[in-house]
């Protein structure tokens, strides 16, 4: 008994010893190891900056290529700089813990106790912060926005009262019948076929926001299929859609089998793909949606738009089908009068009124457009708009709006968005326009140009010769008002406007040669032409748009007989050299390679007068020093150019005039100014660049 008592009492001496020693250690050990602490301060800051700055690499990476930065990174790094802070104020005190007692034998105890224990506990806050930038979670500092075709749980479900109001009852009643059609399980493909301008587009974006707010479909993705479809413009607006890369593939049937393989793979999720404006059969397979032999669909639904009723059953296989037809006189009228308002009570435009909207034909693009136009028109306006139009004539309506455009510039800029096939990008739009000279006597810069511009299209946005859209980014056109633009004949800058729209059916062989002799603008958007003419005679041609197949081979005097021209934009082309001709065109001021397959293009250093090139998406992998050449350039896009390793030295140092330099996800092997012998760019080359 004795013994255990003993062993009892030896336990809580001895755990009490460690109870109270330890803590009673640790204490003094604050005063007594105080510097070794401040050392151990010093170094863990040292590695956490160096921690930091690599984080902060990656973060600022990741925001100019424009992805979202992940939270914990967010706060780790917010934590680092408060952290570091404290630490710094910490180690300002270091004097102060030198204070010494016993005259001067020792530290005094009463300072660096509690800066010690401060010193150690920031230390270790220190440590642990710098041990998280080495998880695996750092490693990857953002993520990627959500796709846009990804139907979230954040999609608003509200549906604005002024929405319902906007809704006619005919388009109402349509939208129903397909929204019941697509949520069925045994149709497949639905489509809608009406006359040109009779509202398609519109009816399907409604169906488009209605699936997103009801989340009737976990993915919905739309794509605008056009008169002339480009395989590769339809893939790629699918698969931004679904968040998927095809930067890197460059032929479509590459592209198709990516795109089929991520709409397999996503088979448990309800997929809906809105193929608009469809003038002939498209070969799903070619795009890339899962079908069969008999291009019937699998796996995912598909809403279509066509003018023909027989493309939709016949060639899509939609069933059901439903007619989107003109609107009613009484339906119609009240659109006219919902956008012009009280004017239509007046007495004097009231007997007027059956009259002009009974010319609109009931298409609603009509009746908006010159329901736009007349709301603030007088009198002779709205008596000129009833004379001038016989029945339905749709081209006279939107002459009309054409018409009245009194600022012969804007006039001139709707012709030219007419050439891209009513759909075209901003940035092409201020290259084609700025080549033409349209804002010369206005703007001094291309960013003055830039905000005339943007005010132009907003102005014919407001008359409705452009569709709703952000035209800050793309420019939308219809079909109808692109076929009454390339049909005007009209001034065009100090000539008369007389523009050539290739199609399928129609070709450099089947123009005569008085027309091309003649024509001002030619557009060629991926029709299929096999070969073009050794030289194409057009002495007056002062735009040339060519978008084909790589297999298209310009002929090298091609480009002999067309001096006045100002504008070439030559896309998705291969070339192992560009063709000798095109020296010839000393009055080109914007020539465009977008998306080429390019070798050599030391010829292009002839085009002294060039102000506006670009290369986005192209194959080049050098930009010689003949570019040096061009020193009236004021623009240069070298956007995704990947392959791009060697910008000559000296080249973008001589281009002291540029306004406008672009090379997102291009160029990255810069040398340094003072390395020599220098064989690549300098970035202090663009020290010389004072625009």
């Amino acid at each position: 008994m004795a013994a255990f008592v003993t062993s009892v009492a030896s336990k809580l001496v001895s755990n009490l010893g460690e109870y109270l020693i330890a803590p009673i250690g640790r204490q003094f050990m604050y005063v007594l190891c105080y510097e070794r602490y401040v050392n151990d301060l010093k170094n863990g800051v040292k590695e956490l900056e160096v921690a930091k700055e690599r984080v902060q690499h990656s973060v600022d990476e990741a925001m100019y290529d424009r992805k979202l930065i992940e939270s914990d990174v967010k706060n780790w790094l917010k934590n680092v700089e408060s952290k570091a802070k404290e630490a710094e104020n910490l180690l300002k005190h270091e004097e102060t813990a030198n204070t010494a007692c016993f005259n001067g034998w020792l530290p005094n105890p009463v300072v660096r106790h509690p800066l010690g224990r401060k010193v150690k506990k920031t230390t270790q806050l220190i440590q642990g912060l710098h041990n998280e930038s080495t998880k695996n979670i750092f490693q990857k500092v953002y993520y990627e926005n959500t796709p846009t075709g990804i139907v979230t749980s954040t999609t608003s479900a509200a549906r604005s009262v002024d929405k319902k109001e906007d809704v006619l009852e005919s388009r109402a009643s349509i939208t129903e019948h397909v929204m019941k059609a697509i949520t069925d399980d045994k149709i497949c493909v639905v489509g809608v076929y009406g006359p040109g301008g009779v509202g398609k587009s519109k009816l399907l974006e409604d169906v488009e926001r209605r699936v997103r707010e009801e989340k009737i479909f976990d993915v919905v993705t739309m794509a605008n299929v056009s008169r002339n479809p480009d395989l590769k413009t339809i893939q790629g607006e699918i698969a931004d859609a679904l968040g998927l890369k095809l930067m890197n593939v460059e032929t479509a049937r590459g592209r198709a089998n990516r795109l089929r393989e991520r709409l397999e793979c996503d088979r448990e999720k309800k997929i809906l793909i809105i193929l608009d404006n469809l003038w002939r059969k498209l070969e799903l397979k070619d795009v890339g949606i899962p079908c069969g032999d008999d291009n019937k669909v699998r796996g995912c639904k598909l809403l279509l738009s066509s003018r023909y009723r027989d493309i939709l059953c016949i060639d899509m296989c939609s069933d059901p089908v439903f007619l989107l037809g003109e609107l009613k006189h009484e339906e119609a009228r009240r659109l006219f009068e919902r956008i012009v308002g009280d004017k239509v009570n007046d007495p004097d435009f009231k007997p007027l009124v059956d009259g002009v909207v009974k010319n609109c034909g009931g298409l609603p693009l009509l009746i908006v457009s010159l329901a736009k136009r007349l709301k603030h028109g007088h009198l002779a306006a709205w008596s000129n708009a009833l004379t001038k139009i016989e029945g339905s004539d749709v081209k006279s309506v939107v002459e009309l709006s054409y018409n009245d455009l009194e600022n012969e510039r804007i006039r001139s800029l709707f012709l030219v968005c007419a050439l891209y096939n009513g759909r075209c990008f901003m940035k092409d739009t201020l290259v084609y326009s700025m080549g033409l000279g349209l804002f010369e006597k206005f703007s001094k810069t291309i960013e003055e140009a830039r905000n005339r511009l943007t005010t132009d299209l907003f102005s014919l946005q407001g008359c409705s010769l452009l569709l709703d859209s952000d035209v800050t980014k793309k420019l939308k056109m219809h079909d109808i008002f692109v076929d009454v633009a390339i049909s005007v004949h009209d001034k065009f800058i100090d000539t008369e406007w007389n523009a050539l729209f290739g199609t399928k059916d129609r070709g450099f062989k089947e123009w005569p040669k008085d027309e091309l002799r003649r024509c001002t603008a030619i557009s060629f958007q991926y029709v299929g032409i096999d070969e073009l003419p050794e030289k194409l005679n057009c002495p007056n041609l002062r735009m040339l748009l060519l978008f084909e197949n790589p297999s298209l081979k310009i002929p090298g005097s091609f480009f002999e007989s067309m001096e006045k021209l100002q504008v070439l934009d030559l896309a998705r082309l291969s070339f192992t050299s560009l063709p000798s001709s095109i020296e010839f065109l000393g009055n080109l001021k914007s020539l465009s390679l977008d998306l080429c397959i390019l070798e050599d293009v030391t010829i292009l250093g002839k085009l002294t007068g060039l102000q506006f090139l670009s290369f986005f998406g192209s194959t080049i992998a050098r930009l010689p020093k003949e570019i040096g050449e061009l020193t009236e350039l004021r623009f240069l896009d070298l956007r995704e150019c990947t392959r791009l390793n060697v910008i000559e030295p000296g080249v973008l140092g001589s281009l002291f005039n540029l306004e406008e330099l672009d090379m997102e996800d291009s160029f990255h092997r810069w040398e340094a100014e003072d390395e020599a012998p220098r064989s690549n760019a300098s970035l202090a080359e663009l020290k010389n660049m004072k625009n």
